[in-house]
């Protein structure tokens, strides 16, 4: 996603790209100055409910 924002136009990673093995996150910036921030995290690493 962040490619493809780049590609047309944004800035990659105006903040600093967050990976901590369970869950990670980018983000950019699009022409009009709004930061998007993306992120992934491994569902496997979120305790079960009880």
């Amino acid at each position: 996603m962040v490619d493809k924002a780049t590609g047309a136009g944004g800035k990659a990673d105006p903040t600093p790209v967050q990976d901590l093995g369970f869950m990670y996150g980018r983000s950019f910036e699009d022409p009009d100055g709004h930061i998007w921030e993306v992120m992934w995290m491994d569902p496997k690493a979120v305790p079960p409910h009880g």
